[in-house]
């Protein structure tokens, strides 16, 4: 027979001794000096009249900082402002819930466009860091997603099909790297494409001259404008298909000895033919995934038996079931916008102003990026793909004492620690990579 001891009681003090729960912030910060977040923002970003308090760089990389060690709302900073070893080695505490507040409405589209810059210059470092140049190949993933404001007092929170109030920003990541190239904030009832032609322009000037882009779209972005201003700036793209009677007719039309086994799925095929819009002289290239009706489904007499998805595209040399499943994997870009709003908080929209929430939400893109780029850069386990939750339990989240040594600091993790030796060498690796020319 076995006794089960019960865990002893446990009281409650205070240490005076400088501690810190977020040891891993470190490697977070080497990363942002890597890319040049605070100098990219100082250099562009003027929002500020006075020169007191906080600078631009310091409110930008300190609320970045705190959204990717896990804030997901102002109210968090108020417990990263906390940690006071962070604090003398960041060398600036971290904005006050209510600081923080008083900054981002203070932008203006202006101030935006601004940060826009600034944030281009970093994305166009990192780039150059991660070995990305001239004949290399980047995918850029385009999609929107719905983002709820709790009031309809917000500024451009319209009640949409969701049932809620909410706002509707366009979202870029390039799948190689699962980072957020570019954000911009619409308003609620925005169609999914507004403005997507300008958003696509903006989003390649953050890629470097020379790289070939793939660009994905799902259907939703269907425009033989975008895909005319595409083609004449070079970039190859893939973009869904709605259906219609004509389009439906066309398929109907395609030989069956003409369609060719999936690459990855064991049911389905893909064939390709020639289409034009009733409107336009130009045919492109379509691309079309079916799979038959299983026995005792609901058929229609439009589809024949079978259900169809549909793509477009203007590479004519890769194959059509390559073509077709690189497409189905634009589904990745799904898991970009689910981690933005489980692991960054981006669930929700809180603030009142337009410019204020557009504001976050490039900070809540920066701070997911600075976790990807603290991966790759400092090669952290890189042949898995560390989600926010576990890059933090496992490298971020490590408990540690600051000591000083002679005139240098060093912080004291614990011995048991398992994974010291991959931190080390993680945060060797950043601290070699060279600083910003400048």
């Amino acid at each position: 027979m076995s006794v089960t001891r019960e865990a002893p009681r446990v009281d409650i003090s205070t240490t005076d001794r400088p501690i810190t729960a977020q040891a891993g912030a470190v490697l977070i910060r080497q990363a942002t000096k890597a890319v040049g977040l605070a100098r990219a923002v100082g250099t562009h970003l003027h929002l500020k009249q006075r020169t007191r308090g906080f600078s631009e760089e310091q409110f930008v990389t300190g609320m970045a900082e705190a959204v990717a060690l896990g804030a997901d709302c102002l109210d968090d900073l108020a417990v990263a402002r906390g940690d006071l070893v962070q604090q003398e080695l960041r060398g600036f505490a971290v904005p006050a819930p209510q600081t923080a507040g008083s900054f981002l409405r203070r932008f203006t589209l202006g101030h935006i466009r601004a940060l826009d810059v600034a944030l281009r210059a970093v994305h166009r470092r990192a780039f150059e860091l991660l070995g990305i140049g001239p004949g290399d190949r980047l995918t850029l993933d385009f999609d929107s997603s719905y983002v709820r404001s709790y009031s309809s007092r917000r500024q451009g929170a319209d009640p949409t099909w969701t049932k809620r109030y909410t706002l509707h920003p366009l979202m870029c990541f390039v799948a190689e790297f699962a980072t957020c190239l570019h954000a911009k904030l619409r308003r609620g009832r925005a169609g999914s494409s507004t403005g997507i032609a300008p958003f696509v322009t903006e989003c390649l000037r953050r890629v470097p001259a020379g790289v070939h882009v793939r660009a994905r779209f799902d259907s939703a972005f269907y425009s033989s404008k975008l895909f005319a201003d595409l083609e004449r700036r070079g970039v190859t793209y893939i973009c869904g298909v709605p259906h219609n009677p004509r389009l439906l007719q066309v398929i109907r039309g395609v030989p069956d000895a003409d369609y060719a086994p999936c690459v990855d799925k064991e049911q389905g095929e893909v064939a390709e033919f020639g289409y034009r819009l009733a409107s336009e002289r130009v045919f492109r290239r379509y691309v079309v995934k079916r799979i038959a009706i299983a026995p005792g489904e609901q058929a229609t007499l439009e589809t024949a038996g079978y259900r169809y998805w549909v793509s477009v595209t203007n590479d004519h040399i890769t194959d059509a079931p390559t073509l077709e499943s690189e497409h189905r994997h634009k589904a990745l870009v799904e898991g970009g916008m689910r981690e933005l709003k489980e692991n960054f908080g981006l669930r929700v929209l809180r603030k009142h102003g337009f410019m204020a929430n557009w504001a976050w939400l490039l900070v809540v893109a920066t701070g997911l990026n600075l976790c990807r780029w603290t991966q790759l850069l400092g090669k952290i386990e890189p042949d898995r793909d560390l989600r926010a939750k576990r890059l933090r339990f496992r490298y971020l989240a490590v408990p540690a004492m600051l000591v000083r040594s002679g005139r240098r600091l060093m912080l004291k993790l614990a011995a048991g620690y398992p994974l010291l030796d991959r931190f080390v060498a993680a945060l060797a690796r950043l601290r070699a990579l060279p600083l910003p020319a400048g």
